[in-house]
């Protein structure tokens, strides 16, 4: 999907697709009203799952509701719905549920009993706890991005992927990654307009038989129109999640850095310590990322591009920086841009950058430092800092 998806000057140029705001995509899924509905702050043992993905902000814009969630996503667009299933919680009926993120709530779509989806993920035998899914709503990105869309999903995933590890380690839980086959999309009432991407499980697998659900769940389109792109649809279930978790920090601040993440548009440079800057070069990434970090601006630090926390290229990149992310200009402000690499062109690992630049995210809130994540650039450019290919860059700075 890199050639059919790359950035040029041509590409961009050539471009003249009109966005109408107003005919934009529903961006929340939104189950019956007669659904039986919970309020997840009402269940102490699932704040874990309240904590994962949420709202943190709402306001009106031109006269409709904005919203900005605890994860970011590019262009604000959030192709993403949650589900779990819930088997033998205190005070919550076993049964399937949608995530209702706007009203903090579970809806329930099927009550269960010796019936699961457990068979559905890989299991023989009943799940006590949570099985939780994630699944991706093209249309919502592609709306805006076209095929592009295809980094960004995976890119999203990556953030809500790691909002998700953060939360359970925060609440010391544990968890197993399964495996979606065959028939799960189907059997949870979904068509080419949503699809399950990944599924983890927080609970214990038990001796008790489970046999599979027999008949799919209530079929509810995820927005209120739909454009199916084959390409995309084709290219999403072709490519199975592997990815690769790493632990996180910052445990002991998680629900006070959840609540005020937010992507940074400006930056301050002169806001930022030295010693802040050292710490971000050491964030853990997955194995399989290169991580290139331009420093662009310091107190006393050379700058540079750096790996593995040394420079090893001293020089003033700004200009070619700003150029590489598509001439936008807030990225001179910036102390550093983190360049997010891997030999392979994939969607895991796509995942495992974003599930980095959550860390990231999480990291700078910590330190009280601005942070952007930026999924546009110019593919071809990207081979001057390395060999390897690009899949997205973070933007790190002093706040205003």
């Amino acid at each position: 999907m890199r050639e059919e998806t790359c950035l040029t000057r041509d590409s961009l140029a050539q471009n003249n697709r009109y966005l109408d705001w107003d005919s934009q995509p529903a961006m929340f899924k939104h189950y019956p009203h007669f659904c039986y509905r919970l309020k997840l702050s009402d269940i102490p043992s699932l704040q874990w799952l309240e904590q994962t993905r949420c709202i943190s902000d709402k306001r009106l814009i031109a006269q409709a509701p904005y919203y900005r969630l605890n994860v970011p996503s590019a262009g604000n667009l959030h192709p993403l719905e949650i589900y779990v299933q819930l088997r033998n919680i205190s005070g919550v009926l076993s049964g399937i549920y949608h995530l209702d993120v706007v009203n903090s709530e579970l809806v329930m779509i099927a009550e269960i009993a010796q019936e699961g989806i457990e068979p559905f993920l890989g299991l023989e035998h009943r799940f006590n706890g949570a099985l939780l899914m994630i699944s991706m709503v093209p249309f919502r990105s592609s709306w805006k991005y076209g095929l592009r869309a295809w980094r960004y999903l995976y890119l999203d995933l990556g953030h809500q992927i790691g909002s998700f590890l953060a939360s359970v380690e925060h609440f010391g839980l544990t968890l197993t990654k399964m495996f979606p086959q065959e028939g799960l999309n189907r059997i949870m009432g979904m068509g080419k307009d949503e699809i399950i991407a990944a599924a983890y499980g927080i609970g214990e697998l038990t001796s008790r038989s489970v046999t599979p659900l027999c008949m799919p769940l209530m079929r509810v389109s995820p927005t209120d129109y739909t454009i199916i792109d084959d390409t995309l649809y084709d290219a999403i279930v072709s490519e199975p999640i592997t990815s690769k978790s790493v632990k996180t920090a910052f445990t002991e601040s998680f629900l006070e850095i959840n609540a005020a993440r937010r992507s940074a548009r400006e930056f301050y440079a002169p806001a930022m310590r030295d010693e802040v800057i050292t710490t971000l070069l050491n964030v853990t990434a997955s194995s399989n990322l290169e991580i290139v970090a331009l420093l662009l601006q310091a107190q006393s630090m050379q700058t540079g591009m750096y790996r593995n926390g040394k420079c090893t290229v001293r020089g003033n990149f700004v200009t070619e920086c700003v150029h590489l992310l598509l001439d936008q200009r807030f990225i001179a402000g910036a102390n550093m841009v983190l360049l997010i690499y891997a030999n392979d062109f994939r969607a895991s690992t796509h995942v495992d950058a974003g599930i980095y630049a959550q860390e990231l995210y999480r990291a700078c809130e910590y330190h009280g430092v601005g942070c952007s994540g930026i999924g546009a650039f110019y593919d071809n450019e990207a081979s001057l800092w390395s060999q390897k290919l690009l899949l997205y860059a973070v933007a790190v700075g002093g706040k205003i």
